[in-house]
C-alpha cells in the first residue's frame, strides 16, 4: 500500500498542495484524477523521492520513502514521470535496460535480460526492440518507456499521464496492459 499521512507542497503562498491524507492500496490500478496544476504530478514525484513534501510522510509497503535507502525503494517503486526526454541516440531494447539500473547497476546480467526481454514482449514492442527511439512513433516511443519501468520489476508502478502521445485504440491497449501487469504480474499500478 501506498499511504499519503497530511500531506503538502507549498509553491508560493497562492499555490499550495494539500495537505492529502489517503491509501492506494496494492495490487490493483488506481487513477488519480483532476484538473491540470491540481497535484498530480507532484504527488507522484514526493512518492518517487524526486520532490520532498513540506509537510506529513509517505510510505510505500511500510517504509518510510524518505528515511528508506535510495536503492531499496527503486528495487520497490518505479516511476515514469510525462516529460522523457534521452538525448542520445539509443534502441528500444537499450532504453528499457536502464530499468534494469537498479539491480544491475549499469552490468547487466543473464537474469536482467530476461526481464528486459519479458517487458518488451509484454508491451508488443518485439518487432521494434532494434530501432532507435527516434525512428518511433510518439506512441511507441511511450509504449518503450513503460516497458523500461515495467522492467524494473517492482511492486509499486508509478505512471504520470501514461497514455501520452497514444490514440485512441492505443490508449485502450496499454490501459489493458496495465491491467494484465496488475493481474499477471502482481503489480501495482
Amino acid at each position: 500500500m501506498i499511504s499519503f499521512d497530511n500531506v503538502s507542497r507549498a509553491y508560493s503562498d497562492e499555490v499550495t498542495i494539500g495537505p492529502v491524507s489517503f491509501d492506494i492500496p496494492a495490487g490493483g490500478m488506481t487513477a488519480l484524477v483532476g484538473p491540470n496544476g491540481a497535484g498530480k504530478s507532484t504527488l507522484l514525484t514526493m512518492v518517487g523521492r524526486l520532490q520532498k513534501p513540506d509537510t506529513g510522510t509517505i510510505t510505500v509497503g511500510g517504509e518510510d520513502v524518505f528515511r528508506t535507502p535510495s536503492g531499496e525503494v527503486a528495487k520497490k517503486l518505479s516511476i515514469l514521470r510525462q516529460e522523457n526526454h534521452f538525448v542520445t541516440r539509443l534502441t528500444v531494447r537499450q532504453l528499457v535496460g536502464f530499468g534494469r539500473y537498479p539491480h544491475s547497476h549499469g552490468r547487466l546480467n543473464v537474469e536482467d535480460e530476461k526481464h528486459i526481454t519479458e517487458a518488451i514482449d509484454f508491451l508488443n514492442l518485439t518487432d521494434l526492440e532494434n530501432r532507435y527511439l527516434d525512428q518511433l512513433s510518439g506512441g511507441q516511443r511511450q509504449r518503450a518507456y513503460v516497458a523500461m519501468v515495467l522492467a524494473q520489476d517492482t511492486d509499486y508502478v508509478l505512471l504520470d499521464e501514461p497514455l501520452n502521445n497514444l490514440d485512441m485504440k492505443h490508449s485502450v491497449q496499454m490501459m489493458k496492459q496495465l491491467r494484465r501487469a496488475c493481474d499477471e504480474l502482481g503489480r501495482t499500478v
